[in-house]
């Protein structure tokens, strides 16, 4: 699969380098990958999947700065860090068996002792990167949004209000761009409290059963989840592994075997040697075999749920009858530079600079998604997205269409959806996909911010994505209204004050609203 214009012999920084020096990339278009957000309920942040921090490792603060291919306790300038405590080969997503080239290469990294690492803000900052890293690769947010590099999350006015009852179940949900593994967690910080991390530490949210659900298009899949508890922060609270296996090596993509025609000599693309030849067979695009191999894997019933570029997930033709191809390869593979790459907007491909690679985005973009974009009521009720039909609100002084969901109905308390195994790929759309978790909300009504914290494995990164919520008192009905900005919201609404953020054994359910949130800017390298 082409990777670069340069040869992969060469390393991600030097590549770059000796691109600029020799002017190949003068009007070339970088930008900065954004790897991950919570979507379910609707995040505050703008472009929600570029905030978060780089130069985080387990006992120490985020650095801010730095994102080599295999980073140092030096490199981020954590000089005391703590003691790995997640060594369970079966909760880990990278390098697990320590049988990569460079052995126990990521064992500071933030999910091998889940939230001992300190975010520089618990709703991250706008690009991950402060302004003055020596090695960053920055985000340039719209101009309408007014967001700057480094600007924190927990600084930005109140977004769209989701309305929880006190004690119910809820429904928040995620997805990837780029699978680093590792894990995360759900919490919630009482407004009038100081919004930090001590805050959401002394307010996880329990997750109410064993279970993912994935919505991928139009099916609907339930999948067993992997939940780690010892040696995590806050003690004893789960946290909950990222169930995609990227391929086995330490770059999770383009991974071959030593000797082999593909053979790479970088460390991160050999594949590991192992010994069980479990994890070595090869699966689909990862001809090398996967980091782990999850049951959704096993029993097929959701073949496509693996890989590293994952925005998309799709199965492509080929194989035996009835057998599983692959995910199906990104148009934008095959993009040899970032002129090209960013000249593929169809495909929504964007530039990864550190790795010098071409990969696919969401092609639907936009803090609207795809409901908000009908301006018309006929249009707007024929529109769907994430499988549920879009909403047409009609008043004197609005009218917009928006995705209501399953928002005031109550869900069934037996598992959170239907359970559908070994559809056809036909069924999975556009390939877009999200997972969806089942939580306790807080017991005491109130105002909370929301904080999904994804603490991952193969990268010293934290991903910190919040959302408003207002928990009201049991049995009062839920108001159903049309997501709104954030200026309407602070016109609106005042900063509640709430306390307590005890978790309650189940009562009854409710589901949350979501609106994808996800646009990328390119950046122009001068």
């Amino acid at each position: 699969m082409p990777r670069s214009f340069l040869s992969s012999s060469v390393s991600p920084a030097l590549a770059l380098a000796l691109a600029l020096a020799s002017g190949v990339l003068e009007s070339s278009v970088f930008v900065a990958e954004g790897h991950g957000t919570m979507v379910t309920p609707r995040p505050r942040q703008p472009e929600s999947v570029y905030w978060y921090q780089v130069g985080c490792m387990i006992g120490c603060e985020c650095s801010g700065g730095g994102k080599e291919d295999y980073p140092s306790l030096e490199s981020v300038d954590c000089a005391d860090p703590a003691s790995p405590a997640n060594t369970d080969p079966g909760a880990l997503t990278y390098n697990a068996d320590g049988l990569s080239p460079r052995g126990a290469w990521n064992r500071y990294m933030p999910w091998r002792a889940p939230g001992t690492s300190k975010p520089i803000d618990s709703c991250g900052i706008a690009s991950g990167f402060l302004p003055d890293a020596a090695v960053q690769y920055p985000h340039r947010f719209s101009e309408e949004s007014g967001i700057r590099q480094g600007q924190r999350g927990t600084d930005l006015p109140p977004g769209p209000i989701t309305r929880w009852e006190a004690g119910s179940i809820v429904d928040l949900s995620f997805y990837l761009v780029v699978n680093h593994g590792g894990g995360y967690q759900y919490r919630v910080c009482p407004k009038g409290d100081d919004t930090d991390e001590a805050c959401f530490e002394r307010n996880p949210l329990a997750f109410a059963d064993g279970f993912h659900t994935v919505f991928h298009g139009d099916e609907t899949i339930r999948i067993p989840a992997t939940d780690v508890v010892d040696g995590v922060v806050p003690e004893g609270h789960a946290w909950r592994r990222i169930p995609l296996p990227a391929c086995n090596c330490d770059g999770g993509a383009y991974c071959a075997s030593p000797g082999s025609s593909s053979s790479s000599d970088r460390d991160f693309e050999r594949s590991y040697e192992d010994p069980i030849g479990t994890t070595a067979l090869p699966y689909g695009s990862c001809p090398t075999g996967l980091q782990f191999v999850p049951p959704h894997i096993t029993d097929g019933s959701w073949p496509e749920g693996y890989g590293y570029y994952v925005a998309t997930l799709l199965a492509s033709s080929g194989g035996k009858a009835g057998g599983f191809a692959g995910n199906a390869e990104s148009p934008c593979a095959g993009h040899p530079d970032s002129n090209a790459c960013a000249a593929d907007a169809a495909n929504g491909c964007r530039w990864y600079p550190e790795k010098m690679v071409c990969y696919e985005s969401r092609k639907k973009e936009g803090g609207g998604g795809v409901c908000a974009e009908h301006t018309d009521e006929a249009a707007c009720l024929s529109g769907t997205q994430n499988g549920d039909p879009c909403t047409w609100y009609d008043s004197p002084s609005k009218t917009v269409c928006y995705h209501a969901g399953s928002v005031g109905k109550n869900a069934k308390e037996d598992g959170g959806g239907d359970e559908k195994k070994n559809s056809s790929s036909g069924d999975r759309g556009d390939g877009e996909w999200h997972i969806t978790d089942r939580v306790y909300a807080p017991t005491e009504p109130g105002g909370y911010v929301l904080q999904w914290r994804w603490d991952n494995e193969q990268t010293p990164q934290i991903w910190t994505t919040c959302a408003d919520i207002e928990v009201v008192p049991e049995g009062e009905p839920i108001d159903v209204k049309p997501v709104t900005t954030a200026i309407e919201i602070e016109k609106d609404v005042g900063g509640g004050v709430s306390s307590g953020g005890a978790i309650a054994p189940p009562r009854r359910s409710l589901v949350a609203s979501s609106v994808l949130l996800f646009l990328a800017v390119a950046v122009r390298v001068l």
